[in-house]
C-alpha cells in the first residue's frame, strides 16, 4: 500500500513511517508533510491509499484538508492520529469517511489492525472499481497493461476526461540508487508543479521499485512548447534540490495507450544524459537535435593506466579517469561509443590484474560489473564503477601476493605468460630450478590447486575473455589460448562453465 504521512512533529511523521515499514515489507511511505497545506499538494499529485493525518496542525488542519479532498472528488482512505478524543472531532471525521480514529501516543497493535483493515478495504474497492481507480489507470497505462477497449475508453474519459486521441506528455525523473534519499523532495516538488502549474493538468505516479517517478501531462494547452518549459523550469529546481542526482526525461504521446511504448523508448535513450550532460532533459527531440562527432580512445593511455594498476598507485589512477572522462564530454558523442571506452578501460584493468597480479575473479562478478555499464546513465555511476572495481584489483593484490611463497608466485607468473604455449610442470621446474615434483606439492599446498588445473582455470578464463571482447571465431581462440584445436577448447571449457563457447558468448551478450 502506497502511504502519505501529514503530520506537524517531524518526529512522530519519522517514527511512523520506521512503525510501518516494520509491521509490512508492503506499506510504501511515498510521502510526507508536515501540515494540511503541504499534504493537500502531495495528495493531489500522487496516487496513494492511505494517508495518516493528524488534526490539529499549523497553516491548515487535518480535518479541513480532508474536507477539500472529498469535496475535489479525491477519494483514499484516512486515518486520523491525534491527541484529542473529543466528540466533536471524531463526528467529524466519521463524516468525512475516517476509517479509523486513533489516539496518540498510538499502539503498535491498534495501528497495525487498522492498516490490515485499510487494505482489505483497498482490496475490495479495487477487485469493484478497478477502471475507475487512478493508481492503477496510471499504472496499467504505463506498463501496457491498460489496452483499449471501449470499456477503458469510457472510464478514461469519466474520470479524467481525457479522450483516446488527446495527445500527452510524459515526464520522468530517475533517481536510482538515490531514490530513497530524494523520494520525498521529488515527489513534494512534483506535487507544486502539478498543483500550481497553469496550462496543463497532471497525475504524479510513484514507480519505487524501478526508481523513478512519472508525471502524465494532459490537457496541455496548445501553442506553447511543453517539453521546454519542463527543460527549464522543472528540471532545474529537481538537479538543485537533488544533488544533480535527478535524469530528466519527456516524451510525446498521441494518446494514453502509447504510454508504455513512450516509456520504453525513453528507457533506450537514456543514456544520452551522459552526451547530453546534468541539467539536461533527455528527448527525442534533443538526442535528433545534437550533432556528435567521432571518439578515439586517448593515445597512450593504456600505458599508465597498466603502470597505475601494477603499482597500485590510486592518484595515477584517477588521473587516468579523469583524463578519460574530460575526452569523452569535451564534445558531444554517441553514448555507445562513449560505453566503448570506457569498457576498454575496464578490460585494460581486468587484464593487467591477470597477467601481473593472479587476480581471483570469484568475488568480482566481472559480468554484473559490464551489465553496470551498459546500463549507466551518469558519469557518477561511470566513475564509481571503475573505482570500485580498481579498489578491488589492488586490495587482491595485496591479500593474494601475500598468501604465496616467491617460488609460486613465479611460477603463477610463468603460467600466465606462457598459457598459450602449452607450458607443462616440467618445463616450470626447469626454469625455477627445483623438482616437478617439489613443484607440484608446494602449489597445491599454497594455492589449493595442481599446476594443471590452474592452468586449465587460466586459460578458461582467457577464452571468456575473447569471447566477449572479440569477434574472433573458436579456431582462432583456442589457438590464441594454447588448446591444440577448437573441439577440445569447447569441451574443456564446457566441463569448467557448464555451457559450450559458443552458448556462453550468446547468453552473455
Amino acid at each position: 500500500m502506497k502511504i502519505i504521512i501529514v503530520e506537524d512533529e517531524a518526529a512522530i511523521r519519522e517514527g511512523m513511517e520506521g512503525i510501518l515499514k516494520k509491521l509490512s515489507p508492503s506499506y510504501e511511505v511515498i510521502g510526507k508533510a508536515e501540515n494540511g497545506r503541504e499534504g493537500l499538494s502531495l495528495i493531489r499529485s500522487l496516487s496513494q491509499d492511505v494517508i495518516l493525518l493528524d488534526i490539529r496542525m499549523p497553516d491548515m488542519d487535518g480535518l479541513s484538508m480532508l474536507g477539500e479532498l472529498r469535496e475535489e472528488g479525491i477519494d483514499c482512505q484516512a486515518l486520523i492520529l491525534t491527541a484529542y478524543s473529543d466528540f466533536g472531532y471524531a463526528k467529524q471525521a466519521l463524516e468525512l469517511g475516517v476509517q479509523s480514529y486513533l489516539l496518540k501516543p498510538v499502539r503498535v497493535g491498534e495501528l497495525k489492525r487498522a492498516m490490515e483493515t485499510a487494505e482489505k478495504r483497498l482490496i475490495g474497492d479495487e477487485k469493484r472499481d478497478v477502471l475507475l481507480n487512478r493508481e492503477n489507470m496510471v499504472r496499467g497505462a504505463m506498463t501496457g497493461i491498460l489496452t483499449r477497449s471501449e470499456e477503458t475508453v469510457n472510464a478514461l474519459e469519466k474520470s479524467f476526461q481525457i479522450r483516446e486521441e488527446d495527445p500527452l506528455g510524459l515526464f520522468v525523473v530517475w533517481l536510482g540508487a538515490d531514490f530513497e534519499k530524494n523520494r520525498d523532495i521529488t515527489a513534494r516538488i512534483l506535487g507544486e508543479v502539478s498543483g500550481h502549474a497553469e496550462g496543463f493538468d497532471s497525475m504524479v505516479t510513484s514507480f519505487g521499485e524501478h526508481f523513478h517517478f512519472s508525471m502524465l501531462v494532459y490537457h496541455m494547452e496548445e501553442g506553447k512548447d511543453w517539453e521546454s518549459y519542463f527543460a527549464s523550469v522543472v528540471v532545474p529546481m529537481l538537479e538543485t534540490n537533488t544533488g544533480n542526482r535527478a535524469l530528466c526525461a519527456w516524451a510525446d504521446c498521441s494518446s494514453i495507450f502509447e504510454l508504455a511504448a513512450a516509456g520504453k523508448r525513453l528507457y533506450q535513450i537514456m543514456d544520452w544524459r551522459l552526451t547530453l550532460g546534468p541539467g539536461a532533459l533527455v528527448s527525442d527531440r534533443a538526442v535528433r537535435s545534437v550533432q556528435v562527432y567521432p571518439l578515439g580512445y586517448p593515445p597512450e593511455m593504456n600505458t599508465r593506466l597498466k603502470r597505475a594498476v601494477v603499482r597500485r598507485n590510486a592518484d595515477e589512477f584517477s588521473g587516468c579517469m579523469t583524463e578519460l572522462m574530460a575526452v569523452c564530454q569535451k564534445e558531444y558523442h554517441d553514448p555507445k561509443e562513449i560505453k566503448e571506452n570506457i569498457l576498454i578501460f575496464l578490460w585494460t584493468i581486468v587484464n593487467t590484474a591477470r597477467e601481473y597480479m593472479a587476480l581471483e575473479e570469484s568475488g568480482l562478478k566481472l559480468q554484473s560489473v559490464l551489465a553496470e555499464v551498459m546500463n549507466a546513465f551518469t558519469w557518477e555511476k561511470m566513475e564509481s564503477i571503475l573505482q570500485v572495481l580498481f579498489d578491488f584489483v589492488i586490495r587482491e593484490k595485496k591479500d593474494s601476493r601475500r598468501k604465496l611463497s616467491p617460488l609460486i608466485q613465479k611460477a603463477k607468473r610463468l603460467i600466465e605468460e606462457y598459457y598459450g604455449s602449452q607450458i607443462t610442470l616440467e618445463e616450470a621446474a626447469r626454469q625455477l630450478s627445483v623438482s616437478p615434483e617439489y613443484l607440484s606439492r608446494l602449489y597445491k599446498k599454497e594455492t589449493g590447486l595442481s599446476f594443471s588445473e590452474d592452468l586449465r582455470r587460466l586459460k578458461v578464463e582467457k577464452v571468456k575473455t575473447l569471447l566477449l571482447g572479440t569477434t574472433l571465431n573458436l579456431t582462432k581462440i583456442a589457438a590464441m589460448t594454447g588448446f591444440s584445436d577448437p573441439k577440445y577448447m569447447s569441451k574443456v571449457f564446457k566441463d569448467e562453465v557448464g555451457v559450450l563457447p559458443a552458448e556462453y558468448r550468446k547468453i552473455s551478450t
